[in-house]
């Protein structure tokens, strides 16, 4: 079965001493097989070097998912950030699949999701503590959750390695969705990590 096609993944976060490109790994939730990988790509050395600095929060980025041949599968895309994230979700062909903007003053972290047109299909959206968030489309029904995991508290004082289950409806049916939301999880990470949440 392929990355695409399942409704549960777990995202796995690689440790790495003062990397500084994120990677992950996402797993099958029932046997910890890998079924994809995820890389951001930086473009340069400058960029590189600012990744340390406390700019970090204001960078552009580029993360690629790709299956276990390294098809790439999604690529997700943020520009330079000058007072809210925009994030803009590709498909394997480079055609632009929909984006996420972030909400200003949210508690726990907010994105509004919009189609390729731009139209707003659904808000992601977090909880209090920030560590769980919500899919849900403009009916209000729930189509996925994405939580994060801790992976134990002497890993977590020690690194800013992060592990997420995206649980996804099988009501969520439309193929472009539920493309979006498996991009909610790096979503998440790579912005309201980076901003210290």
């Amino acid at each position: 079965m392929s990355l695409m096609e399942r409704n549960t993944f777990f995202v796995k976060e690689r440790v790495g001493f003062l990397k500084a490109a994120n990677a992950y790994d996402v797993l099958d939730p029932a046997t910890s097989e890998v079924i994809g990988t995820v890389q951001e790509k930086i473009p340069n050395f400058i960029i590189k070097i600012l990744k340390f600095s406390s700019m970090k929060t204001r960078l552009p980025f580029t993360v690629e998912i790709l299956d276990t041949d390294k098809k790439k599968l999604l690529t997700i895309k943020r520009g330079f950030v000058f007072f809210r994230s925009r994030v803009d979700v590709f498909d394997e062909y480079g055609e632009k699949l929909g984006s996420y903007q972030q909400r200003l003053l949210s508690l726990g972290g907010k994105f509004e999701i919009f189609d390729r047109s731009g139209s707003a299909v659904a808000m992601l959206s977090g909880d209090w503590k920030g560590w769980d968030f919500t899919f849900k489309d403009t009916q209000d029904r729930e189509l996925a959750r994405v939580t994060k995991k801790w992976a134990g508290l002497g890993k977590e004082l020690f690194t800013s390695a992060d592990q997420y289950v995206v649980d996804v409806s099988p009501e969520c049916t439309d193929k472009t969705l539920k493309k979006l939301v498996l991009a909610a999880a790096f979503c998440v990470d790579m912005v309201l990590k980076e901003e210290g949440r």
